[in-house]
Order: structure tokens, then sequence, then C-alpha cells
């Protein structure tokens, strides 16, 4: 192995890897967003299409990004020199990661403020009178629903007195679903003092700011040494939200409402499945959840040891996501049972989606409960801790694309580190402005929308078709010692491409602007959603008129030279090769000869 790739390091071992991997796998996507997308997508009908999408797209994604980034000790803005025409796959992912990480800190940045105002004697977000309340705000103590109950707990028809007190509380209880909560006001009139659209941002808000600068200051204290810092500071914050989501599951499961929260997340409605968006919605999840198109899987994975056995991580861990979002849906959803109960409503009546989840139904169900303090800071703790797992892989993804393309900055790692936190600090200010949360919800509306499904697919097609997907096996058996089933061909060729695809195009079918914002903002929403495939066609451009066999420009009538340059540029270049290391051993003369026999002149 080059002296390069000796000074880029590998795991201490592997769990490192494991608990890292989990680290970016799951995060407030499992917490908060899941829950939500299964409820409006027919409850446990959406698990359906959810592991049909597992099955067909996350596991061979996953089991391809881990094979060939392992195989080469190259993350993903380097590992294209197996078919450098397409290049642009891995800066696409790398750009895609750097937005993503911008507004990723920003929601950090909210939870490490509740987390902050969770230790005062009185939760902040429970009472009225304060400077951002209005008249028409209620506290988190819900009105009386005894009365409404009358009918249940009675032997007997109700007699006039009974039903007269029930109408007057069904009327009161009306009147009081008219006003606002003093958790929405909280939210919304303090922590955001939110404008009323985005071409309004206010001033900053200087607490968020704060927060936004301790987030990204963690980030690079945990992130400034090296791989293997990261990998043991990733034992704690992959272990921590499980503890943590078990022991609130515990609690909340003796709660009187619970087991209403429970059956409502269970029970199927079968029509759903009729609905193709249901289906799109789950290939979204499992791309949103996995970290698949992203880079961040690819660029873990090029710091294993060349004979790690990739093939098991990649069965286990896909199944370990899954059943964390399936976890978190029960964590969410018996707390939600236990408000509706509070609040003498349905289960239906206390679901928001997105950040409203997390900042406005969640803590108004935990300061109904006994030592709200205590569990107020450990629900905001999980999110600040699977949060900050995911951003730790953000930030190393882009280093390790840096210092793949420039390995003498390998040595000032540290300053790189730092001067992308600052940058990522300094891009997401806007963010923590009053009108910052409407640049957030316009940014995670188009950012992904356009370009992650077809990163995964073109990457998915180049590797299997152009490469071949018979490569790949051998390199997965140089890597772990047996070739695995044929199947993967057909996925990888066939089935997970075109299930990404059609996926990809009824998005496209059915997408609509954000309903509320101004006209211009289509445009550029348009825009950053494209920009992360602009990288393909810029870099096979200038990989073709790099290309040796003289200029396109002046030899562009023959033909058989332009297509020269495009078939040099469709094989791998002399990089790409086995990524062995010193403690390999024996074993590494072998896989050496293995190699020599290894077929990498055809192009499918």
């Amino acid at each position: 192995m080059t002296e390069e790739k000796a000074q880029r390091g590998n795991w201490g071992n592997w769990f490192e890897f494991f608990f890292s991997i989990i680290g970016c796998m799951v995060g407030l996507g499992n917490v908060w967003r899941f829950p939500y997308v299964c409820y409006v997508n027919g409850g446990a009908a959406f698990l359906i299409p959810y592991l049909i999408a597992m099955i067909l797209c996350g596991v061979p994604l996953m089991f391809l990004e881990l094979a060939y980034c392992q195989f080469s000790n190259l993350g993903p803005g380097r590992v294209w020199v197996v078919c450098p025409l397409f290049k642009g796959i891995g800066f696409g992912m790398v750009l895609l990661t750097s937005m993503g990480s911008i507004y990723y800190n920003v929601i950090i940045s909210w939870a490490l403020y509740y987390l902050a105002v969770s230790f005062n004697s009185v939760l902040p977000w429970t009472t009225c009178g304060n400077s951002w309340n209005s008249p028409d705000c209620i506290g988190t103590t819900s009105v009386s629903n005894s009365s409404s109950r009358i009918l249940l707990e009675s032997n007997s028809s109700p007699n006039s007195t009974e039903m007269t007190t029930l109408l007057h509380n069904l009327t009161a209880t009306y009147e009081v679903r008219k006003t606002q909560s003093s958790v929405e006001q909280y939210w919304n009139n303090h922590v955001l003092q939110l404008t009323d659209s985005i071409d309004n941002l206010g001033v900053i808000r200087w607490e968020l700011l704060l927060c936004l600068l301790a987030a990204w200051l963690i980030s690079f204290i945990c992130l400034y040494k090296d791989i293997k810092t990261s990998g043991k500071v990733m034992y704690v914050a992959a272990i921590l939200p499980y503890i943590v989501l078990f022991a609130l599951l515990i609690r909340g499961a003796i709660l009187p409402g619970a087991r209403d929260g429970v059956i409502f997340y269970l029970v199927p409605r079968w029509n759903k499945l009729l609905e193709w968006k249901v289906w799109m919605a789950a290939a979204a999840q499992v791309f949103y959840s996995a970290g698949i198109g992203v880079g961040g899987v690819s660029t873990l994975a090029s710091f294993n040891r060349f004979h790690n056995n990739c093939y098991r991580d990649a069965m286990f861990l896909p199944i370990l996501d899954a059943l964390t979002s399936v976890f978190s849906g029960f964590v969410i959803f018996v707390y939600l049972g236990y408000m509706a109960h509070l609040q003498d409503t349905t289960v239906e009546n206390v679901v928001k989606q997105g950040a409203g989840l997390a900042f406005i139904a969640y803590p108004d169900g935990l300061a109904s409960m006994p030592l709200p303090q205590l569990w107020s800071v450990l629900f905001f703790l999980v999110l600040v801790t699977v949060g900050l797992d995911s951003q730790f892989v953000h930030v190393q993804t882009i280093t390790t694309c840096i210092v793949d393309n420039f390995p003498q900055l390998n040595q000032k790692k540290r300053w790189l580190t730092l001067a992308v936190c600052v940058i990522g600090f300094l891009m997401g200010i806007p963010f923590v402005t009053q009108g910052g949360v409407h640049i957030l919800t316009l940014w995670d509306w188009y950012v992904a929308s356009f370009s992650i499904m077809l990163l995964a697919a073109t990457e998915c097609l180049v590797l299997s078709w152009i490469y071949g997907s018979g490569k790949l096996y051998a390199d997965i058996a140089m890597m772990i010692g047996y070739r695995p089933h044929a199947l993967w061909h057909l996925f990888w060729r066939v089935l997970s491409p075109v299930f990404v695809m059609v996926t990809w195009t009824l998005g496209i079918l059915s997408w609509k602007p954000l309903e509320g914002y101004p006209g211009w903002t289509v445009g550029f929403g348009i825009l950053i959603g494209l920009l992360p495939l602009t990288p393909i066609p810029i870099m096979a451009v200038y990989e073709v008129v790099t290309a040796p066999g003289g200029s396109c420009l002046e030899k562009i009538r023959n033909r058989c030279v332009f297509h020269q340059k495009i078939r040099i540029r469709l094989r791998p270049t002399p990089e790409w090769k086995p990524a062995l290391s010193k403690d390999d051993g024996s074993s590494e003369l072998e896989t050496l000869r293995q190699w020599q026999h290894h077929d990498d002149s055809a192009v499918v």
C-alpha cells in the first residue's frame, strides 16, 4: 500500500466502525420523522412498502457502498477512479452532504436550546403571562375530562343534570381549542420569534446562534484528531439514544392513554397500499434514514480493514436501522396517546409534522408528567445525541473527500476540520434569524428531493454495468474469502435501479411547490435541488477533454479518437486496486496474485 493510504488510517477495531455507522444511520429521522410518515401513510400498512423498499433498495445499495469503498480504502470524493467518467457522482454526494449538514446542525441547535431551558425550576413553555404570550394563551393543564366520561363510567342512562354538565364541558372544550397553547406560543413567539414569511427574515436570534456555535464546536472537538478518536466517541454517542429511548418507553407504557397510541400506530389502513405516493414515501424514508447516496456510508467503509466482512455488515445494518425506526415509533406514540388522553381528544389531533412533533407536541406531553424537567432533559438529550451522531459523519465525509484528493492536507487535517466547521457555522447563520425556519423548510423540501435517488441509481448502474457486477464479485471475494449469492447480480443490475428510477419519476410527477411561499422560491428551490447533480456532467466533460489521445477540439471529426477517450475514462485507473495494509499479513501476497488475474480491461 502506498504511503498516502498508510497515513489515511483505519478503524482501531470493528466495533468503532459499527458504532460509527449506527450513529450515521440512526438520527432525527428515526426518532420523530418515521412515526409521522408511518401514520399519514396507513399506519402498519406503511411497513409493507417500507420493508419492500428496504429489501429492493436499502440492503443492495448498502452492500454496494460498503464493498467498493472498503476494497479501495477511498472515500466518495476519490473512489471513482474505478470509472473516472462518472467521478462527479462522488462529488455530488459530498456536495449533498455539505448542503444537508448546514441545516442539520440548526435542528440540533433548537434541541440544545430546549435542553438548556429544561433545567429551569418551571418549564418555560408550560405557563402563560410571559412577554411572548398573547391573551388567547392557555397553559399545559388540560381541560378536565372527567365530565366527558360520565357516560362510560355510569351503569345507567344519564339524567338531565349529567347531560347538561356533559354538554357544558364539551362546549367549553370547543372554545378552549380555538385558543393557542402555551407550548406553541413559546416555540413560535419566543424560541423562533417567527416572522410572517421568508421575505421578512428579521434579526438574528442570538440565543439560537450561540446554540448553533455550540453544536459546531462539539463536532470539531470530537473530530479534531483522527478517525480512531471519533470512533471511540461513537461508543457513547451511539448507545445513549437506545438507553434513553428504552427508559422513555417503559415510563410511557404505564401512562393512561398509551394503549390508544400503540393501537393507532399499529392498526393498518389497507386502502393506503393502493396509493403510489405511499410507496414513494417508503422509499424516501429508506434513503433518508439509512444514509444511502449521500456519501456517509461510503466514507465510513473506506476506513475499514481490507478483510472486514462487509457482506455480514450489509445484511445486519439495514435491519438494525429498520428496527430502530419501528422502536422509535412505539416510544413516540405511547406519549401521543397519553397527550390525547390529557386533552380528551384523539391521537390524530395531536400529531404534528416535522419539527412540530418534537418541539410542540412532545414538550406538551412531557410537561404533564411527574418530574417533567427530568424527562424533558432526557428527551432533548436524545435529540441532540442522535443529531450529533449523524453530523459527525457529515463532517468526516467532507474532510475525507478533500484529503483523498489533496493528500498533502492529511498532515493538517485538524485545521481542515476546523475550517469545515467554521464555514458550516457561517452558512447556518441565516437559518437562526427570526425567519430562518422558512429558509430551513425550503432547504429541506428541495435539497434531497431531486438528487439523492438519482445519485444512488447512477452509482448502482455504473458499478454493475460499466465496471461490471462480475468484477465486484471478484473484489468482494478477495476481501471476505468467498463469493456472495448470485442473486446480487440481479439486484444491482436490474431490480434496485429500476425501483429507484420508478420511485423518482413518480415523485417528480407528484411534485408541488411549497404552499404559502412566494413565486421566486420555486426557482431558487429547484436550483439548490439540482445543484448536487451538476458535478456529474461537468466532471464527465473534464475527464474526456483531459484524456490521452489528443484534443477533442482538434480531432472532433475523428470519431474513433473521441470514442477512445470515452473508453479510456470508463476504465479504472491504476489507483484502483486492493487497499492492503501491513497488518494483513501473509494474505497480502495471495490477494495480489488474485488481483493480477483480475480482468480490468473489458467494458460492458
